[in-house]
């Protein structure tokens, strides 16, 4: 299914319009991902927009605006990010958004990050055997914790290379 909606178009130029696809979400939303297909979005894998409200442009990403529009917010309160649940930082679903305390955010965005880091180290050391420090060079961590993460593996079981 695709998703049309059109951005406010802004005093400087004509905004394109945006086009949204679902994609496969992870396993416990209900709902498919949207992402816009028409747009790019930036390194970090966030798409922002540029509106003029009240004579100014303001930058904001997509996905805040969503929320908010969809929440009735006027704008973003101080000291919340806006978490995906998803973990698909290029989703506009309502459903798959949600306001954190940017430290809890923090948490939750570090741990996920972290957790699939140390499954790819994982993978990599049973199959190479290399040492906790190249594991840190490859996965960028800290030469302890490449140590540390083989001296876990090793004491969990009969997973050496």
């Amino acid at each position: 299914m695709t998703l049309h909606t059109e951005a406010p178009a802004a005093s400087h130029h004509q905004a394109r319009t945006m086009r949204f696809e679902e994609r496969e979400a992870p396993a416990g939303l209900s709902k498919p991902c949207q992402v816009c297909v028409t747009h790019r979005p930036n390194q970090d894998g966030y798409l922002y927009k540029t509106w003029t409200v009240a004579g100014r442009k303001v930058k904001e990403a997509f996905h805040r605006f969503i929320y908010r529009a969809h929440n009735g917010w006027d704008e973003w309160p101080a000291g919340l990010e806006c978490d995906h649940i998803c973990g698909n930082r290029a989703c506009c679903e309502p459903s798959h958004l949600r306001p954190l305390q940017v430290s809890d955010h923090k948490k939750v965005t570090n741990t996920l990050r972290y957790a699939e880091r140390e499954e790819a180290a994982h993978c990599h050391w049973l199959a190479t055997g290399c040492t906790g420090t190249a594991l840190a060079d490859k996965f960028g961590v800290t030469a302890s914790t490449g140590c540390r993460w083989i001296r876990q593996w090793t004491a969990e079981g009969p997973y050496a290379p």
